[in-house]
C-alpha cells in the first residue's frame, strides 16, 4: 500500500511540474524563425519575387524588415527606406488586387 501511495505521489508531482512547462513550442515563437539583422544592399529583381513577410521591432526580431521569399526559397531581407523595396511591394499589392477581383468576377459569374 505505502508503494502505491509513492507512486501515486510522484505522479502526481510529476503532472503539476509537467504543467507548469509550455506545452507547445509556439509559446515562445516558432523555433524555426530567422530574424532579420541586417538589410541586403542589392536590390532584387521583381520577376523573382515570390511573395514577402513583414518583420516588426516590436515583435520577436531586433529591427524592422520586409522578408522577401525567392522563386528559389530564398528568404531576403530588406528596409522599406529602400525605394526599390517600395516600388517591389506596391507591385506585389497590385498584383494581389488583380488576383483577387478576378477571383471574386468567377465566382459570380458562377453562380448565374
Amino acid at each position: 500500500m505505502r508503494c502505491i501511495m509513492s507512486l501515486f505521489t510522484i505522479t502526481l508531482i510529476s503532472s503539476v511540474l509537467l504543467s507548469l512547462f509550455p506545452h507547445t513550442p509556439a509559446a515562445y515563437g516558432p523555433l524555426n524563425y530567422a530574424c532579420c539583422v541586417k538589410y541586403t544592399q542589392n536590390p532584387l529583381p521583381f520577376g523573382v519575387i515570390k511573395g514577402f513577410m513583414e518583420q516588426k521591432s516590436t515583435e520577436v526580431c531586433r529591427i524592422d524588415a520586409i522578408i522577401f521569399l525567392t522563386k528559389n526559397n530564398k528568404k531576403v531581407c530588406a528596409s522599406t527606406k529602400d525605394q526599390w523595396v517600395r516600388v517591389a511591394l506596391a507591385r506585389l499589392r497590385s498584383k494581389l488586387e488583380k488576383l483577387s477581383e478576378e477571383g471574386n468576377q468567377h465566382f459570380i459569374t458562377a453562380g448565374l
